[in-house]
């Protein structure tokens, strides 16, 4: 019987289909260029199966974000710190009416019929249902279902097209070609970590290099996480440890950072963490108890999103230890002011970067367009999987804070351009509200995560020896400010001037693949390879000189002093580097917002227009891929960008713009 039903559907599908008057004049839209590492190809995905599908509709003025973000944010200009509201926003940008009726006409005339289509509130996304049949004969495409090494389940194409005359008004489909990385639920119950004898050995690249092409975005796995390093037995406060172990009074030290004596209710700092991620009040108040007494006891202000949960079944630094580097010190370094964490995703299905944008603007996600995004890509709510979060997914719900920090990233080429684009925009739209987007520049160099470079053949990830970098994502978004890490060398005091990140992780910097130059970035990177042309060629980076470099500025990344499951230990990554730089500007907008003026919003206009209001970092490089990387050099470079915070010129320069 079941058999007959399902070829009674297919028939009736193949003459629907037949009926439908579709278009012929179509072009490829998206391809894939190389091998998805870690995901293989099984089956094609069965003709009946039904799935969500979500047509991301071009924006309108999009070619104007640059002038519109520089209006706000760059120091010369009269409306410098005017932000927008987000209504403005959602207005500015929203797809042109001939845009929605163009591509509903060509939905209609290939046999989707218009009651099944729906309009997301800002006009940006068009959602149905549809049979694979009918997507493989709308999108002349072939789906197939595709397992990862760790077991997750996607369903993609090799590439699809769309009419010739809708290219410009279509900017994305999904799901097509797109590989992000949704965080997942724990794998399994880990105890407590085994810590290495020696720091020296946690400098082998393959103690972090686990098979997984770095693992899903913030599962045990994820390459991005923090590096644990040697245990502490005595966490010491003097400045004169700082080369070996750094404690709140080293940054503080290092970066000439007063501790602040006030705090504005409205001025938080964000913190992103993406479940299974998660913290334990009792590491906090080990940590506290010896670093910041005055926050014993207390928790950061908890946002949950899409069925989140701060879980505590799965105790390890694999777990625990990124929320407490990140949460630890972020507490410590802006107290009396607060720290708001965005825990994002439930335990079953997890979340994505997206999932994250949509609860903060309602633009962005499909809210009355239902729970129609990519379920292989983002985070579906409500989730009727067993355990789930049933609730609905949080849209343009929760309130952002005037600085976000996120530790976590991927590389650029496990994206399409296109997929990247569209998030990246959406950084550009908070940057107008005047929120400052911080990313974590990688661990690993100029090879991706795990330290995996690209086969210059095929394009698929290797191994690491060899090959072309690896940039990453979103550090690579030009509407992002990406930061690096550095360290106090050994044998050196506070006094000394930094030097790149080389001890455990190299701080993660080159040059985008998908993002062309930003206005702000011109003057720096024609100074960079006017005198200090890397040795490399095109095999290895894109040389052209017309693309975004990153980080922008970086901040110490090593030998931090956490507590974790109980017991002290020194972490390393920029995934300290981030929130620690995201401390100093929560505090340089108190003082801001004190004056009646507006937080500093996207920052990097104004620090390129400034540089000497940053430490320049003049030694060390991120070695990658078989070869010394780049190096650090006077000015800006692909390994510390512009240099360290100066803190009190940072202040004296924010101040004195309106």
């Amino acid at each position: 019987m079941r058999t007959e039903i399902v070829a009674q559907i297919l028939v009736a599908l193949v003459a629907a289909v037949s009926a439908s008057p579709v278009s012929t004049s179509h072009v490829v839209h998206e391809r894939r260029s190389q091998p998805v590492h870690a995901w293989e190809k099984h089956s094609r995905l069965h003709p009946a199966a039904m799935f969500p599908v979500r047509i991301g509709l071009t924006q309108q003025n999009l070619h104007r974000a640059e002038e519109f973000i520089n209006q706000v944010a760059h120091p010369s200009s009269p409306d410098y710190g005017k932000h927008w509201s987000a209504e403005q926003v959602a207005e500015t940008f929203a797809p042109s009416q001939q845009t929605v009726e163009s591509v509903k006409a060509w939905l209609s005339d290939s046999g989707i019929d218009p009651s099944r289509v729906q309009t997301t509130k800002s006009r940006n996304w068009l959602t149905f249902n549809a049979t694979t049949m009918e997507v493989e004969s709308l999108l002349k495409a072939e789906y197939h279902v595709y397992t990862h090494e760790t077991g997750e389940k996607h369903i993609a194409c090799d590439h699809y097209s769309v009419p010739a005359h809708l290219t410009d008004h279509i900017d994305i489909i999904t799901p097509t070609v797109h590989f992000d990385k949704k965080i997942s639920a724990p794998r399994k119950v880990l105890s407590h970590d085994e810590l290495p004898d020696t720091v020296h050995e946690l400098n082998r690249r393959a103690l972090f290099t686990d098979g997984l092409g770095g693992g899903i975005v913030g599962s045990p796995t994820d390459a991005s996480n923090p590096k644990q390093g040697a245990a502490v037995t005595n966490a010491l406060m003097t400045l004169d440890n700082c080369d070996t172990m750094i404690t709140m009074e080293c940054l503080r030290a290092l970066y000439d950072v007063p501790i602040p004596t006030s705090a504005i209710s409205n001025n938080t700092l964000g913190i992103v963490e993406y479940t299974p991620q998660a913290f334990l009040q009792s590491d906090m108040n080990m940590w506290f108890k010896q670093f910041a007494p005055d926050l014993d006891g207390k928790s950061p202000d908890v946002k949950f999103i899409d069925g989140a949960v701060v879980q505590t079944t799965n105790q390890s630094f694999t777990f625990n230890g990124e929320s407490a580097l990140d949460l630890q010190f972020a507490m410590g370094l802006v107290y009396p002011q607060q720290v708001t964490m965005y825990q994002v995703g439930d335990l079953v299905t997890g979340a994505s970067f997206n999932n994250f944008l949509d609860a903060l603007d309602a633009s962005y996600c499909t809210f009355q367009g239902g729970d129609s995004k990519d379920p292989n890509i983002d985070g579906q709510y409500p989730n009727n999987l067993a355990g789930g979060y049933t609730g609905p997914e949080n849209c343009g719900t929760v309130a952002t804070t005037h600085v976000i920090s996120t530790s976590y990233g991927s590389n650029e080429a496990d994206l399409s351009a296109k997929y990247e684009m569209r998030q990246c925009l959406e950084y550009m739209k908070l940057g107008l509200q005047g929120v400052t987007i911080l990313y974590s520049s990688g661990d690993f160099g100029v090879a991706g995560n795990s330290g995996q470079c690209i086969n210059t053949q095929t394009g698929a990830y290797n191994n690491g020896s060899t090959g072309t970098f690896n940039p990453s994502f979103p550090g690579t978004c030009p509407y992002v400010t990406s930061v690096g890490a550095t360290q106090v060398m050994n044998g050196s005091t506070i006094h000394t001037p930094e030097s790149a990140s080389q001890r455990v992780i190299f701080s993660g910097g080159g040059f985008s693949n998908n993002f062309a130059m930003p206005s702000y970035q011109k003057k720096a990177m024609a100074t960079y390879f006017q005198n200090h042309a890397p040795p490399y060629s095109a095999a290895q980076f894109n040389n052209s000189q017309t693309v975004r470099g990153y980080p922008d500025v970086s901040a110490n990344g090593v030998n931090y002093v956490v507590a974790v499951n109980g017991k002290f230990s020194l972490a390393f990554g920029t995934s300290a580097s981030a929130p620690a730089f995201g401390a100093l500007l929560n505090q340089i907008n108190e003082n801001r917002l004190a004056a009646k003026k507006s937080p500093v919003g996207f920052i990097n206009p104004t620090l390129y227009a400034n540089p000497q209001v940053m430490n320049d970092i003049t030694n060390g490089g991120n070695e990658g891929c078989g070869t010394p990387g780049f190096q650090s050099v006077q000015g800006w470079d692909p390994v510390t960008g512009l240099g360290t915070p100066n803190y009190p010129a940072m202040l004296d320069l924010f101040m004195s713009l309106p």
